[in-house]
């Protein structure tokens, strides 16, 4: 538990284990008894000396994470300080992770055919420019983000503007963002895969933070075990790893991490991304979502269903196209219940709002589905309009912010 096994020896080969064993568990089970079973050998071959050392071992690791701050939810980064500056005209910009587009695989069948007239209709409502045909040139976030902020195709970039984060809630840092430097006062949304915080313009930065979330949708199981077992879990090791998803599997707790934890709490998302339009103190919001990324959790009424995340890797390619499309819709109606609620307050016109995606659903590797994305954009001088020449959402994020 204290070395955290999971985090330091199973995660990191995650996709290389799950090509041989199909399901990441098993490794991690055959890993942490056959480490069982050599301590056992060891202790039971050996003399007393050498148990005095393991002891001595096991003790100093334990009194070392008593005091070690390294997994401190302090490490996560929530800070604002907000200027005096009103703006009259605020910047939105929302990355939905894994959502695939109108021209994608998902959109084939019926309920993406469905998909597909939903958006457009949203896209009318609002007077959205969008694009139909939009693919960006990677399926992998860091890859599609990092270009996409630094208006640059170079599928090179990523190791010249990103970093391995030293922290340990955060997979890579983002250290170069030409975007940002077009703002003086930003507020960022983010998870813990990508850190945007480092950059002293951002005023306010919000990781979702599984420690102190407290508002969730209907159908989560909000319940103490749920937080006391996601947080251990949090540790990384391979006992709470399997402990926490065997209670999942039984249906006693659901689990507020990520990327379950932004479905769990997407309503309150938007409402924290009104509160900072309504304040004016942004030139510019920015927001990445790990929604509607794998695994799967809203129903067709838009709830939050626990089952729907477990076993995602033995769905049929139709069964994961049917689901993602309800995930899908569920985006455009929480997307539909935001933008109703600034008209309300009359802000729809006091923000110039791009919605994105930064790759396709990855169903398959196909480009229709690893590549394809949704892309709008909107603001008081816009009107509904579709785009139907094949681009790259690349390529128009830089017509729109770097010109």
């Amino acid at each position: 538990n204290n070395l955290g096994l999971w985090n330091g020896l199973i995660q990191p080969f995650r996709y290389l284990l799950i090509d041989i064993f199909k399901i990441i568990y098993i490794p991690a089970i055959l890993f942490y008894l056959v480490s069982t079973l050599s301590l056992f050998f060891l202790i039971y071959s050996t003399d007393e000396k050498f148990q005095k050392v393991i002891i001595v071992f096991l003790i100093s690791i334990f009194l070392f994470n008593g005091f070690d701050q390294t997994k401190s939810y302090k490490k996560l980064k929530n800070f604002s300080n907000y200027g005096n500056k009103i703006h009259k005209n605020t910047n939105v910009i929302i990355i939905f992770d894994e959502m695939s587009g109108l021209d994608s695989l998902a959109s084939n069948d019926l309920s993406g055919r469905e998909f597909n007239q939903l958006a457009i209709e949203f896209f009318k409502k609002y007077d959205f420019e969008f694009y139909s045909k939009i693919k960006s040139f990677s399926g992998n976030s860091v890859d599609a983000i990092s270009s996409l902020v630094n208006f640059s195709k170079d599928k090179n970039l990523r190791s010249k503007v990103t970093s391995i984060s030293q922290n340990y809630f955060y997979e890579y840092e983002m250290n170069k963002n030409l975007l940002f430097k077009k703002f003086n006062n930003i507020s960022v949304y983010q998870n813990i895969h990508l850190d945007y915080c480092l950059f002293e313009n951002v005023l306010k930065c919000e990781t979702y933070d599984p420690f102190n979330q407290k508002i969730f949708l209907n159908g989560f199981k909000n319940t103490y075990l749920t937080k006391m077992i996601s947080i251990w879990k949090l540790n990384g090791s391979i006992i709470s790893t399997i402990v926490w998803r065997s209670l999942r599997q039984l249906r006693i707790i659901d689990s507020i991490l990520e990327p379950e934890g932004h479905k769990i709490s997407f309503n309150d998302f938007f409402k924290k991304i009104k509160k900072d339009v309504y304040s004016q103190k942004f030139d510019l919001i920015f927001a990445h979502t790990l929604v509607p990324h794998k695994p799967y959790g809203f129903n067709k009424e838009c709830s939050y269903d626990g089952t729907l995340s477990l076993g995602n890797i033995f769905f049929s390619k139709d069964q994961h196209i049917i689901q993602h499309n309800v995930e899908r819709k569920c985006v455009f109606q929480y997307l539909d219940l935001f933008l109703s609620d600034l008209n309300n307050e009359g802000f729809l016109n006091k923000i110039n709002l791009t919605i994105l995606s930064d790759h396709g659903s990855r169903i398959t590797k196909k480009d229709d589905s690893y590549l394809s994305v949704f892309y709008g954009n909107k603001n008081i001088n816009t009107y509904f309009k579709e785009f139907d020449k094949e681009t790259t959402s690349q390529d128009v994020f830089s017509n729109q912010f770097n010109n």
